[in-house]
Formats: C-alpha cells, structure tokens, sequence
C-alpha cells in the first residue's frame, strides 16, 4: 500500500493532502507488478543468454582440446621418434623367451643402433681397381748425398670405395660375309644384333633395368633421372624416359599377371592401402584422387591401381562374389578359407563378416598407436594410463613370439621331443590367455570410468571395435601380430608417390602398379632387381620385342625359376659386361 509522502493530518499548520500527488502514487503501486513482470522476463533472457556462452565455452573447449591432441599427434609424427620403432618386444637381456631382441642388443650380445660398433663389412666380391703411387720422377734418393734408394716393396692399405655412375654409347658392330663358293645359298649373311626389347629404343635393356629399379625401388622422379643423366653428358628428354617406361612395363604385364594370380590363391595375405593422385583422369575432370592397395602374400606382392577404394577392388582380387559376398570355391570346387591381416579399413570389416571363409586379423601395432597418441593429446591425465596400456601390449607381443616358436617346434618335432613341445605349446596358449584376459578386463573397467578424457575414450573404443580381430591372432600364431608387411612394402610407392606428385594419367598408373609388383616381388625372393630384369628384357628382345608367354615366363618366376637361375640373378651385374648380350 503506497503512502503519500509529506502529508501529516491533524497537525496544525499542515497541508492537506494532494490528490495529484496521491493518484500518481496510486498509478506507480498498479505499474509496480508490470515493472516485476519485465524485470523477471529480463532476468530469463539473461540467464538463456548465460546458457549459451556457456554452451559456446564448453564446444570451444573441447574443440581446443581435439585441438591440442591433434597437434601432439602431428608433432609426434613429425618430429618424434616413430611409435613402430618402439618395438613392444622384451628389453635387452631377456629377449630369447619372447623371440625379440631389445633396442641395443641382439640374441648375439652384440650391439646395435646408433653408436653400436658394427664393424667393417667385407667387399672383396667388388671388382678391383689399382692405382699405384710413386715419387715424382719415380724413386727417393738421399736429400744428403743424392743417393738412390733402393726398392723395398709396395705397401696395401685398405681399399676406399669409389662410387662411378658411367652413361656411355654402346656401338654395336655387325659382322657381314659374303659368299665365297658356288652353292645355291644366301649370298650374304649378317651376325645377328642385340636382342632389344624395345625394337627401334634408344636404350639398352640393362639401362631400361636401371630406369624401372630408380622408378620403382628408389623412388625417383622423371625430373630426378633426367637432372642425374644431364650431369653425365647424356641429355634426355622426360617424355622419352616416361615413354620408355610405358613400353617397359607392357612387357612385364604378363609376369605381374602371373605374380597376382598367385597372390590370389594365398591362405593368407597382409592387405593395406594409400592415396595416389592421377592429374589426368580418363574422363577429363582433372586431378584425382585414386587408390593404390596392396596385397602381401608367402613370397609374393600385388599392387592393385583403383579409382575406388570400396570393397569392389578387395572383392575381385580376393575372389569374393559381389552379389553373396561369399569366397568364391577353390580349384577343387570346395569351400575356400582366407585369412587378410589389415588395419581397421572398414572395407576388410564388412567382408569378414558376410563372407563365411574369411577371417580378420587386425592389426595390434595400430591400436598400440592409438594409445601412444592418446598420451601424447594429454599427458598430464593419461601418462601412467598410456605406459601400463603399453606394457600390456608388450606382454601380449612376448606371448604371441613364444606361441609362434612354440607352434614351429611342435609342428614337426623329433620323436624324442614330442612330449616336450606339446607341453611348451600348451603353455604358449595358457601364456597368451592370461595376457588377453588382462587387456579385457582393463578394457571394460576403463570404459565404465566416469570423466575419461577424449583420446582415451577414442582408443578404448578402437580397441573395442577390432576386439574380434585381435583375439583371433590365437589360431594363427604363424601370422605377425601386427600390419607391418603391409606397410613396408606400400613405403616405396609412398616414397615414390611424394617424389612424383602422382601419375600423368590413369595409364601410367596402372603401368607404375605392374612394375611395383614386379620389382616387390623380385626384392622379396631375394634376386637384384638390374640382374633380374635385364635378364629378362633380353630375353624378351630375343623374343622379337614381345612380352614372354609359356615356359619362358615361367624361367622368370621366382617360385618356378631353377635354384642356378635365382643364384645367378641375386648377383649383381658383372663389371664391364656387355649390355647387348
């Protein structure tokens, strides 16, 4: 109730009171629940307003957190020691029973690494060239009275190695005769000339060798070769060089076909896969992106050029119907069992859960990775998290190389020893138990835990969605626990790729994929890539310049070739041969 202020009644002298005055107090008493009104929805507003900023902070944190862990990973992978190379093998000195060695030190004692004392390596095997060194004018005489000195013999230090690059023109002479009796024969006859895979090149076939080996194995880009080959005199344009290369890789078609063929009948194959960029696809839109997988088998290594990276290109090479998603059967018409070692493509994924035959095995070397990044994006909350997720995979690599030694000597044990080795494998399996059960159960307890930070939450979940393909690794301990075939033969591509930029077009591509697999596949039976290709581009020039078919190609196949063929073509190439014949 609003009083009227300054008015007093019955005081003499006093005013009486005003109804202006009065009415307008009335008037501000009925604005007064209006003004409440106001300041209560104001008040709402403000704390909506608050609401939001709050909201805002709270994304923004946690952007700025992603932030911060993503920018650990990338400096981890730039400037940090590579995460694979911390091996989670046992440490030095107790490494037989895990079938590792530590990070200095072998099963010989010896040591290893930066620093390590390897000692001098022999190369008595490499051709010999001396140089003698005399006085000026030849003989010392006395700087007395001027007499000679007498010889005393020659002193050998140890050789240097000398390191020549030698671009030369090789003239080849044809021998002619000319008929000298009077039989009815050919008149004049000519020696025949070098077999040239290509007919009318500028090449020989030892330096189309040396072109596919810097290309493929080295990683060299076309602007590389013809800056190298312009520093030996020898100016040649990239368009001949990359046109050399087309016409090269025609002819190692059928080899690279023979090699996938086989790739695809492994049991087993490590599978992985990497961008490639093609400036020129066939339909003229411009730089694209395509992929380059590949396929990893016993003694085998397939590239596959594809502008998907869908399951259609895993399905054609693995031999699995599109339509049931199901293994396609075997040369004996009966069901066909596959096991495809990857990381966490989910490609690989999807296949092994429709096809009956396939099995996954992920790669544990990727969720060791998610883990190390993970204490990198936060290494105050998660460090001695990270560490003891790190020992309990390094606990399950020694469990998995002491099952896989113990599975070796089991599989063909001496009649003496047989008890001894199914004791020691069943062993293995209890040792391997133990240390999954651990990862288990530290898994779901941490996934329970109230306030786990993001990147532990991501890798617990990596490592929750591949759990299937991890344990699996128990039936095969004959297969590495981890990806790693897979990425090391993709490296040089990779390498290759980066130097390059990509490919001119979809062509040149595919080409690059052939001899990828050629120059893989040779390197992993053991052979050197000048040798081996030489040898088999001349024999393609005595083939009339034609790609090899039959039992010729099969001279060429690794697997097929005689043991004196692979001994020869693991030699390097002899010093000063002639390269035509």
């Amino acid at each position: 109730m609003a009083v009227a202020a300054g008015v007093v009644p019955g005081l003499e002298g006093a005013e009486a009171p005003s109804w202006e005055v009065l009415a307008g107090a009335l008037e501000a008493n009925r604005q007064l629940p209006e003004l409440a009104d106001g300041l209560i929805e104001e008040n709402a507003g403000l704390r909506a307003a608050l609401a939001g900023v709050l909201a805002r902070d709270a994304q923004r944190d946690a952007g700025l957190e992603k932030m911060r862990a993503d920018l650990a990973v990338l400096q981890r992978l730039l400037f940090g020691r590579s995460s694979g190379k911390q091996h989670p093998g046992p440490p030095a000195g107790d490494g037989d029973a895990a079938g590792q060695g530590g990070d200095r030190g072998d099963r010989t004692g010896r040591e290893r690494g930066p620093g390590a004392r390897a000692g001098r390596r022999d190369y008595s095997h490499l051709p010999r060239f001396e140089v003698f060194w005399d006085f000026p004018g030849g003989g010392y005489c006395c700087p007395e009275c001027g007499e000679p000195f007498t010889p005393l013999g020659d002193h050998w230090p140890g050789g240097q190695l000398d390191w020549r690059v030698i671009v030369r023109l090789v003239a080849h002479c044809r021998r002619r005769y000319k008929r000298a009796c009077s039989c009815r024969v050919q008149g004049t006859v000519m020696a025949p000339g070098p077999g040239k895979a290509i007919g009318k090149g500028l090449f020989t076939n030892a330096f189309i060798a040396m072109l596919l080996a810097e290309r493929s194995a080295a990683g060299r880009s076309m602007n590389s070769l013809v800056t190298g080959l312009s520093r030996r005199g020898a100016e040649i344009s990239p368009a001949t060089l990359a046109g050399t290369c087309a016409r090269a890789g025609a002819l190692l078609v059928p080899l690279a076909d023979a090699i996938a063929e086989r790739n695809r009948d492994s049991w087993h194959l490590h599978a992985d896969e990497t961008t490639w960029r093609v400036f020129c696809p066939g339909d003229g839109d411009g730089p694209a992106r395509w992929w380059l997988w590949v396929f990893t088998g016993p003694d085998t290594v397939c590239f596959v050029m594809d502008p998907s990276r869908s399951g259609a290109v895993l399905a054609r090479h693995a031999g699995i119907d599109e339509q049931t998603g199901q293994l396609t059967a075997g040369e004996d018409g009966g069901p066909r069992r596959l096991v495809i070692s990857s990381d966490f493509h989910q490609v690989h994924e999807s296949a092994g859960k429709k096809a009956d035959g396939l099995v996954n095995l992920y790669c544990a070397a990727h969720v060791r990775r998610h883990f190390v990044r993970a204490g990198d994006a936060s290494p105050v909350q998660l460090k001695y998290r990270t560490d003891a997720w790190l020992d309990r995979i390094r606990d399950l690599y020694r469990a998995h190389d002491e099952l896989g030694a113990a599975w070796q000597d089991a599989a063909v044990p001496a009649p003496h020893r047989k008890e001894a080795t199914a004791a020691r494998l069943e062993k293995a399996h209890a040792a391997w138990d133990d240390a999954i059960t651990v990862i288990d159960e530290a898994r779901k307890k941490q996934m329970q835990a109230p306030g786990l930070a993001g990147p532990a939450k991501k890798a617990l979940a990596t490592l929750d969605r591949e759990w299937d393909g991890i344990t699996a690794h128990r039936d095969y301990p004959m297969v590495s626990l981890d990806n790693n075939v897979a990425e090391r033969q993709i490296r040089g591509p990779v390498v290759a790729r980066k130097n390059a930029g990509g490919s001119h077009n979809g062509d040149t591509a595919r080409n690059a994929a052939v001899i990828f697999t050629v120059t893989a596949t040779a390197a992993m039976a053991g052979l050197n890539l000048l040798t081996y290709l030489t040898a088999y581009l001349d024999q393609c020039g005595r083939n009339g310049g034609k790609p090899l078919a039959g039992p010729a190609l099969e001279r060429f196949l690794p697997w097929n070739a005689s043991q004196e063929d692979l001994r020869t073509r693991a030699q390097p190439p002899p010093p000063g041969q002639n390269t035509h014949q």
